[in-house]
């Protein structure tokens, strides 16, 4: 806490000093009915909020709510001018009279911070001491015939223009109008800011609201009622006093609240909080020292470079708004937690800082618990994310505690305290029970695969085996059934192209026999005897030569239908799309060829081709279609080939070998094959091949 005595230096001589002076000025007045009376009530008040404005002020020098509490028992002082007899102190005293309730409605409505915090309430300061100035001016200077002096007369008015009845009604009217519309606009901020704000400011705002408020609304009876009733200005001067002095009392109790609340507060960290203490309890313990119960506390989490709150779960600041401010806690300029509180605890700062200060040792002890909770929380989020089971279990078999994503995996819901023989087939539970003695005692790394039944469903699962501890170890189990029957498939895949690929020998084999050797064969006997006729009949000669070059031909054509059979020249030569017109040449019905758009690499352009010929063998055998669309696209890094008929669909990959030929090509380039064919509805098969 910063104490400073300067302002007791300063003005607490003048104090006395104005005291004096007032005393002097009512002691001789001779315009005064009750003299002692004025004294003790200008001494009372004056002193009141001078003595309460000095102490806030020495305790909180940065606050201005002290300095304004002393201008109001200053500007209270200024007002017993008027008691003087000579002309110009009377008329200062008449001219600054008011300029106290200026001050007062500024004091209330910067309550408790000592700052205007709303444009609404500076615009509203403002128009309260320029009425304060104007409308006693104006009054003095059009102040009619009545004389408000008794018994005797005052001294004279040195602004005093004109005594016109008219002039002085309109004037005290105006201004009385005015000064009633200010106060009630005040009441009615007032209310606002109450209705709006947090119940920790609502506990420091209410005593002195109440009296300030009931001040104001005072005020406002008394302009209205001071011209038609001497009795009820009387009771509600009474009332105003009563309720305007007890402001700077309910400031001072305000502050020794706090520091009782201080001392306290340090002894409840204490008490409310145990020795051995959970951040949960240490928490608790701060609201009620604090006296706010939403007070939360964030610990420093030094791993991970932030903070997180007291179940270890990341806790991002606030920003510092009107309502809810960030209180950082250091030690050796080092974070180590931080308080978000009501920001009501910014006008009690000699509280916070003495329990946020004690509340420290409570927190650094803690801060490596919460640390723990922080790194159990980021494991346990790692362990849900993972999509194995993890099992620890002990030397004997039994279950210690697991870990499962999922329940889909496990056998028997309850898992703990059961042993590997109660929940799976004794076979496999002697099978990782060897495992886990493994590991136990040699730290041999262990991995076993097995299988299990689910509801007519064979699972496949592979362990993996760690120790972890003396008497235990941990089983890490991943689902590999989708690996397996990708494996199953892979096997099956290359057992179809061995076997494609045998009977492609095969049928090249017989195509040679059967057609070009054939020919060849028959070739070579024409030319022989065409050798042997060439001297004796040359014309019988001539016959055989040409029967032999137009068997040569044909066996020709033949070689190139086998060589086109292998790997089309046209592809080789003029690309892909040369190659699928003179495919849709070939084909007995309209193909209509779409793309493609640039090159392929070769081994696509050749599965391409593939996928195209088959699919247009398939139409004209088997799909009675009067249109065929081929399309061959580029499309996020694939190749796209589609052939779309027109025909009866129903085809089945399963039925023959074309199709599953055509998708073992396709799968040894990483890409995929897909058939869609409803019956009735055409036939439309769909290749998906990665250009890298």
């Amino acid at each position: 806490m910063t104490l400073s005595l300067r302002p007791w230096a300063l003005f607490g001589p003048a104090a006395l000093v104005a005291g004096g002076l007032a005393v002097a000025l009512i002691a001789a007045s001779d315009h005064l009915e009750h003299p002692a009376l004025a004294t003790a009530l200008v001494l009372f008040v004056s002193w009141s909020f001078i003595l309460a404005g000095l102490i806030g002020w020495s305790r909180r020098p940065h606050n201005q709510t002290g300095m304004l509490m002393v201008a109001v028992g200053f500007g209270v002082f200024v007002g017993s001018l008027t008691e003087a007899n000579h002309p110009i102190p009377y008329t200062l005293g008449v001219l600054l009279g008011s300029i106290f309730i200026a001050i007062f409605v500024h004091l209330l409505l910067a309550y408790p911070s000592g700052k205007l915090i709303s444009r609404r309430a500076v615009a509203l300061v403002a128009a309260g001491y320029a009425t304060a100035l104007l409308a006693p001016l104006l009054e003095s200077m059009f102040p009619g015939d009545l004389d408000a002096c008794k018994p005797k007369a005052c001294p004279d008015n040195l602004v005093e223009i004109s005594r016109d009845h008219g002039a002085s009604i309109a004037v005290t009217v105006t201004w009385t109008v005015v000064a009633v519309l200010l106060f009630a606009a005040a009441i009615f901020l007032l209310v606002g800011r109450w209705r709006r704000t947090t119940p920790g400011l609502r506990r420091i705002l209410r005593p002195v609201y109440l009296a300030g408020a009931l001040s104001l609304l005072l005020l406002a009876v008394g302009f209205i009622v001071t011209p038609f009733s001497g009795v009820g200005e009387t009771l509600v001067s009474i009332a105003l006093i009563a309720t305007f002095t007890a402001v700077p009392f309910l400031f001072l109790a305000g502050l020794l609240g706090t520091t009782i609340a201080r001392s306290t507060g340090i002894g409840r960290i204490f008490r409310e909080i145990p020795e051995r203490a959970t951040p949960s309890e240490v928490q608790d313990g701060l609201r009620i020292a604090l006296r706010d119960p939403t007070a939360e506390i964030a610990y420093w989490y030094d791993e991970g470079g932030h903070y997180v709150d007291i179940e270890g779960n990341r806790f991002e600041l606030p920003e510092d708004t009107p309502r809810r401010v960030v209180k950082r806690l250091e030690y050796a300029d080092r974070p180590v937690a931080a308080i978000v509180h009501d920001a009501a605890l910014l006008s009690e700062p000699e509280l916070l800082e003495a329990i946020t200060g004690a509340a420290r040792i409570a927190l650094e002890r803690d801060k490596l618990l919460v640390e723990v909770r922080a790194r159990a929380e980021r494991y346990r989020g790692l362990l849900q994310a993972m999509p194995d089971l993890m099992f620890r279990i002990s030397r004997d078999g039994t279950y210690l505690s697991y870990n499962a994503p999922t329940d889909r995996d496990l056998l028997v819901k309850e898992v703990v305290g059961l042993t590997l023989s109660d929940r799976l087939p004794q076979e496999l539970a002697d099978r990782i029970i060897e495992a886990g003695l493994a590991c136990i005692e040699r730290g041999e790394a262990r991995v076993i695969e097995y299988a299990l039944d689910f509801d007519g469903e064979t699972r496949h699962y592979e362990g993996r085996f760690a120790p972890s501890g003396e008497d235990e170890f941990l089983m890490i189990v991943r689902d590999i059934t989708e690996r397996q029957q990708q494996q199953r498939e892979l096997e099956a895949s290359r057992q179809r192209i061995v076997a494609a690929s045998d009977d492609a020998r095969q049928k090249l084999e017989r195509n040679l026999h059967d057609g070009a050797q054939q020919r060849l064969v028959s070739l070579s006997l024409s030319l022989r005897l065409a050798q042997s006729q060439l001297r004796k009949n040359p014309a019988e000669a001539e016959r055989l030569l040409e029967a032999s070059r137009e068997e040569l031909a044909q066996a020709l054509e033949e070689l190139r239908e086998l060589a086109r059979g292998i790997h089309p020249a046209v592809l080789t030569d003029r690309g892909l799309e040369a190659a699928l017109e003179a495919l849709a040449a070939r084909a007995p019905l309209p193909v209509e060829i779409e793309g493609p758009v640039g090159e392929l690499p070769a081994p696509v352009e050749a599965a391409a081709y593939y996928v195209v010929s088959e699919a247009l063998t398939n139409v004209t055998k088997y799909a009675q279609a009067s249109s065929v669309k081929v399309t061959v696209a580029r499309s996020n890094g694939y190749a796209l080939v589609e052939v779309a008929d027109d025909g009866v669909g129903g085809a089945d990959p399963s039925r023959g070998s074309g199709l599953s030929g055509l998708a073992d090509r396709v799968a040894s380039l990483s890409g995929s094959l897909a058939v869609d064919s409803p019956p009735g509805a055409g036939t439309c098969i769909r290749a998906e091949i990665p250009l890298e």
